[in-house]
């Protein structure tokens, strides 16, 4: 089994400079999903390499917590995956434990998810294809499959990290030589001390001697060490080596640590020069190196060991499936939820209830948000998909009124123009920028822009376009009717309201608020938003009919809590913490146009109005 570990270091050069090529833009964007998150690194063996450096990169660039964790840690207790957004590492996307954690990604719901792998598609990758929140990288290594160690698959994908969270890394030929050491033949144990961006190369070198049975390996910073781990040194120093990782960032802690070992205690110094992501890689490349000498010095080859079958056994057992404890619906109820240890029962009697209700009701017009609800975020200047339109065509058919409440503004007429067949047009009326211009799908002198604008917009762009952050992180557009802040590349539009209301204080008793997307904040005035298209519709019809609303962001402060405060309301994403409307009915891991699809489905049309008759709210 596996590769000779020499030839696999001869690879390292060019794997290397392949890495500094690849497109990272996948990765790239979903670094920037996760601005202002925590992250979750998972992964297993090597893997867990590139998920140490990974969560060291997301500390560094954006000042927010990084954790690594293996497949089983983030399964078998919560993690809390919901609030944050996840990297998941595998060079072959195929072993059981990763899919686990992909699985345990959809049921969480986690905001986003990262996948890379290397060995092009793979189960990992096909899964993730169907989570709308994920992002696939997605490359065919060039040294092909590793061999028993991680080697180039993990260069490879530190590269590939390090570079998609702004970082260089230095062409191998201007990093540090192989070490040449020759005191491993009588020695079984190694003690390896770290710190800061040397951390990553311990836990890849403890994971190296230990699966390669070269040696026993124990890790510890350099500051835990004095904290007991010393006495191991003490009392079978004649057994044990101690290898020390330096990096210009803990040279001086590693100095005052090593001066005070006793002299017959062998320490063997692996040093960088380069600080930061580039003396990480600098490291784990002199790290492998060191794996070679030892497996050298013991006549063993580290990359192709003996399996015993038991391990093989070990390899591809079924790891533990950890179920919610609530259905889909309930759990997200109790996520967004201000009531920890809350028991659910209290949203159970809601949702029966609201159940009830919506399916007792008749149906005379259906609105929707647009971008998250109609469209995904990435795909809002796509057009509509074919299976949506299809739906909205059919309840237009019958007669029931389409409303779209969106943000944006003649973009949006023109795709629904472009979308639907003329004869519908007069059934479909858009609230433009939240809900501040009403006018039928086929009034192309609507949205107007020249009007005058409110005055305490007016002076609430003032505030805004002199705040000396806002002028270089975001675009801010006037309309008549509302601001759009719309963030630059990294900065995320939840991160940025509580800067833009915090600038917006001055304003306080105006009646100027704040709403928020996927991709942009709007600075409204003190009228009606979204519900004003509500209204507007229900005027149109039978006072016997109602209105189902349908929007992605039901918390405050996203766009759509008002709008989903209505009696029949349910959301593609987000819910607020309200037991009696604003449900998410769909599936774990199903949202945006794909439980749109759900929902619209569920409506049975007859002549003039629409039965909710939603069957199976959360299959598992």
């Amino acid at each position: 089994m596996g590769k000779a570990f020499t030839s696999e270091l001869a690879n390292l050069e060019s794997t290397l400079s392949w890495a500094n090529s690849c497109d990272v833009n996948p990765l790239e964007k979903f670094v920037e999903d996760v601005a202002s998150l925590p992250i979750v690194a998972i992964g297993s063996g090597g893997s867990t390499t590139a998920c140490h450096l990974t969560a060291l990169l997301h500390r560094r660039r954006y000042q927010r917590p990084g954790q690594f964790m293996t497949p089983l840690d983030a399964s078998a207790i919560p993690a809390g995956l919901h609030r944050a957004g996840v990297f998941l590492a595998s060079a072959s996307g195929k072993n059981k434990d990763i899919l686990a954690s992909l699985n345990t990604c959809i049921t969480e719901e986690a905001p986003a998810v990262a996948v890379v792998t290397l060995s092009g598609t793979n189960p990992l990758t096909e899964m993730a294809g169907s989570y709308p929140r994920a992002r696939v990288l997605a490359l065919t290594s060039p040294s092909g499959k590793d061999g028993f160690l991680a080697t180039n698959s993990l260069i490879a994908t530190c590269a590939l990290v390090v570079r998609a969270y702004g970082f260089t890394i230095p062409a191998k030929d201007s990093l540090n030589k192989p070490l040449e050491v020759k005191c491993f033949e009588s020695r079984d144990m190694v003690q390896i001390l770290h710190g800061g961006w040397g951390s990553p190369v311990a836990t890849d070198l403890e994971s190296k001697l230990n699966e390669s049975a070269l040696a026993a390996a124990q890790i510890s910073d350099y500051r835990n060490f004095g904290h007991g781990r010393h006495l191991w040194l003490a009392k079978r120093s004649a057994e044990t080596v101690v290898v020390a990782l330096i990096t210009p960032g803990t040279l001086a802690i590693a100095e005052s640590t090593l001066k005070h070992f006793p002299k017959d205690v062998l320490v063997v110094r692996i040093e960088t020069d380069l600080d930061g992501p580039a003396g990480t890689m600098d490291l784990l490349l002199q790290s492998f190196h060191l794996v070679e000498r030892v497996g050298v010095s013991r006549k063993q080859d580290p990359g192709q060991p003996h399996v015993p079958e038991f391990g093989r056994k070990l390899y591809h057992l079924t790891p533990p499936r950890v179920r919610p404890p609530f259905d889909a619906p309930i759990q997200r109820k109790l996520w967004a939820s201000p009531e920890t240890g809350n028991d659910g029962k209290a949203f159970q009697q809601g949702l029966k209830q609201f159940l009830r209700f919506a399916r007792t009701n008749h149906i005379g017009a259906v609105v929707l948000d647009y971008d998250g609800t109609l469209c995904t975020k990435d795909a809002r200047f796509d057009g509509l998909r074919e299976d949506v339109l299809a739906e909205c065509t059919r309840l237009l058919s019958a007669g029931i009124f389409l409303g779209i409440a969106t943000g944006r503004g003649k973009s949006v007429r023109a795709e629904l123009q472009k979308a639907l067949s003329l004869e519908l047009w007069s059934l479909v009326y858009i609230g433009y920028y939240n809900g501040m211009v009403i006018g039928r799908l086929g009034d192309d002198m609507l949205p107007k822009t020249d009007g005058q604008s409110l005055h305490a917009l007016i002076t609430a762009r003032a505030l805004l376009l002199s705040d000396a952050l806002l002028s270089e992180t975001a675009d801010i557009t006037m309309r008549p009717q509302q601001l759009t802040v719309e963030p630059r590349a990294s900065l995320g539009t939840d991160a940025l309201a509580a800067h833009v209301m915090a600038v917006l204080a001055p304003l306080e008793g105006s009646g100027v608020r704040i709403v928020v997307s996927s991709h942009s904040l709007d600075v409204l005035g003190p009228q009606l938003g979204k519900t004003s298209l509500v209204s507007f519709l229900r005027d149109k019809f039978s006072q016997k009919l109602d209105v189902l609303c349908i929007g992605d962001r039901g918390a405050w402060p996203g766009n759509d809590y008002a709008l989903l405060t209505e009696p029949m309301s349910l959301s593609v994403d987000e819910v607020s913490s309200l037991q009696n409307v604003c449900w998410n009915l769909a599936p774990f891991g199903t949202m945006g146009p794909d439980a749109l699809l759900l929902y619209l489905r569920a409506i049975r049309a007859c002549e003039g109005y629409g039965i909710f008759e939603w069957k199976e709210y959360s299959p598992r």
